[in-house]
């Protein structure tokens, strides 16, 4: 079971670095998906938008890298509890 909570840990965290990578890189993509879904129409999106988007995509990132870095040393314990 701790093995599987491992592994799982690792996926979740590249799950988020893999939606933080796509809003940072195709933020204009992502928001006319968003807009198309709520809306069904699109419009060029606004620069306060785009800004919104790659700090959103920065944050799942960082959140993700945090995840799966973890999850990775936790393969080791001893390095942990130096």
């Amino acid at each position: 079971m701790d093995l599987f909570m491992k592994i799982l840990g690792i996926c979740i965290g590249l799950v988020f670095v893999f939606v933080g990578i796509r809003f940072f890189f195709r933020s204009e993509r992502i928001i006319n998906g968003i807009q198309r879904y709520k809306y069904q129409k699109t419009a060029t999106p606004r620069k306060q938008e785009m800004i919104f988007a790659k700090i959103i995509g920065a944050l799942l990132m960082l959140i993700g890298l945090y995840f799966t870095i973890y999850a990775v040393l936790s393969f080791f314990p001893d390095f942990l509890t130096q």
